[in-house]
């Protein structure tokens, strides 16, 4: 596994660990207890039990990337049928048409095929004709990933930290739901760069084609 999807994994589950922390930390009663472990504790212990849990924070990545994929795809699958039914691609019916013509699909255009004419688009003609552009396409949805991940972390972290005694409280509430507020802008901002970009490239593929 490459190292940008490695840290994808990795992300998710600190910032779950972390709003813990702030939850508890935030609780007067918890104080002395957070700081004895700090105290207590000796530094290559922890090191060494961080290290044993990788898998265990890695297989948390993986849960949570697969909680946000269900929902981000129900979401998408409720939306208008000339909406795009997929979050991974959104295509114009223009841009749509050009990539249809651009890979070569057979017979008329179908919405149902979206993602894979779009797969097909970015691994085929990106990759192999403008490699700089698919490596920034990738980028961009690594970010939209690692934020929509995140956000589920977080939001999961409010049940999961009551379930284990942390109370709720107004300043775990607004330090980690502003930080979460700030995680939607760039997950929604890094999936409409994507999308431009996809539709923009397959504009001057279309463009070329015509001039030849």
């Amino acid at each position: 596994m490459d190292e940008e999807r490695r840290i994808r994994f990795l992300v998710s589950p600190a910032l779950f660990i972390a709003s813990l922390f702030i939850g508890a930390w935030s609780d007067p009663m918890a104080h002395d207890w957070i700081e004895r472990i700090i105290e207590k504790s000796e530094w290559s212990k922890l090191v060494e039990l961080a290290a044993a849990g990788g898998a265990v924070v890695f297989a948390g990545g993986y849960v949570f990337g697969t909680i946000s994929y269900f929902f981000l795809r129900l979401v998408f699958l409720c939306r208008p049928r000339h909406w795009g039914r997929f979050h991974e691609v959104a295509f114009s019916d223009k841009s749509f048409g050009q990539v249809w013509d651009l890979i070569g699909a057979p017979g008329e255009l179908d919405r149902s095929q979206e993602l894979s004419a779009g797969a097909v688009f970015d691994f085929d003609v990106l990759r192999n004709r403008y490699k700089g552009v698919h490596q920034w396409l990738f980028r961009r949805w690594s970010a939209f990933n690692i934020a929509a991940s995140s956000i589920t972390a977080l939001a999961l972290s409010f049940p999961a930290g009551n379930f284990i005694g942390i109370p709720w409280s107004l300043a775990w509430f607004l330090s980690v739901g502003i930080f979460i507020v700030f995680l939607w802008f760039v997950m929604f901002w890094a999936w409409r760069d994507t999308m431009r970009m996809a539709r923009f490239m397959a504009s001057i593929e279309a463009k070329k084609a015509e001039e030849l």
